[in-house]
């Protein structure tokens, strides 16, 4: 049986892979608008046939309602393969990758097809350089997602924000209805997998959902395919910005902190 549903799960995704493909190369070739649209429509399908399901709380339903003038930045704790797809599906936008993902075969194709923006975070002479090609990206009105530990953590914590990038929030744009001087929204998420296949998680089983260390990325796909549903319990924080803290090290550590509260009280309420 377990078999039978892996394969089912299996063609479904190649079958979506293949629908979007042309609609998403096209998009990207001639910059169409709809080009975030078509990976957005591509993570609520997988979510549905994958068995991810998505739980927000009002506030959080709010935030992804409000509207700007420019694009925001989405920091979250990062734990395995699904984040991408989970976080995909609710915001249009791409995300800022390590550029070893874009060796990862058919997974740093589909993240290339996602317009995901790489960096070389092995190098720190030139952060500054990537932090103002996401300030343009951001006021060009794209929303950007980082994952800001730099790799994944076990679920059950966070590992320490790297600041740089949020050197990228330090940029002012002008409000048309107001003509007043604002700064990029900086949004933190909370992403805590609480439940398998109905029941709540512990440590050890959020451990087996965690993508840690050098375990192979299909590996973990194929044990998730065949052992059943997961829950994934997302927080969108209050909007914070540049402004609020002065530094990119003091609104790294607050949303580092908002974070590690949410997760912890969630997993512990």
């Amino acid at each position: 049986m377990k078999t039978i549903n892996l394969i089912f799960k299996l063609i479904i995704i190649l079958a979506l892979i293949v629908l979007i493909l042309p609609f998403q190369i096209v998009s990207n070739i001639f910059n169409l608008k709809f080009r975030y649209l078509v990976p957005y429509l591509f993570f609520k399908l997988v979510n549905f046939f994958l068995g991810i399901k998505i739980e927000l709380d009002q506030q959080s339903k709010a935030h992804l309602s409000n509207k700007s003038e420019v694009g925001s930045l989405y920091v979250s704790n990062h734990v395995s393969w699904m984040d991408i797809v989970a976080i995909g599906s609710l915001i249009k936008s791409r995300f800022i990758a390590k550029k070893e993902v874009k060796a990862m075969g058919i997974f740093g194709f589909l993240a290339s097809l996602n317009n995901t923006f790489f960096i070389d975070n092995s190098k720190a002479t030139k952060s500054l350089d990537y932090s103002n090609n996401i300030s343009k990206k951001l006021l060009n009105g794209e929303n950007l997602i980082l994952f800001p530990e730099g790799t994944t953590s076990d679920g059950g914590a966070i590992r320490k924000f790297k600041s740089s990038f949020f050197e990228s929030a330090n940029s002012k744009y002008l409000c048309p209805n107001s003509r007043e001087e604002k700064f990029i929204n900086v949004y933190p998420i909370t992403l805590c997998y609480l439940k398998k296949n109905g029941l709540p998680m512990g440590i050890n089983v959020r451990r087996e959902v965690a993508w840690i260390g050098d375990y192979p990325m299909l590996r973990l796909m194929y044990d998730f395919l065949i052992s059943g549903n997961v829950s994934i319990y997302i927080n969108i924080s209050n909007a914070v910005t540049f402004k609020d803290f002065g530094d990119r090290k003091k609104l790294s550590s607050h949303c580092e902190n908002t974070i590690l509260v949410n997760l912890t009280n969630t997993i512990h309420p």
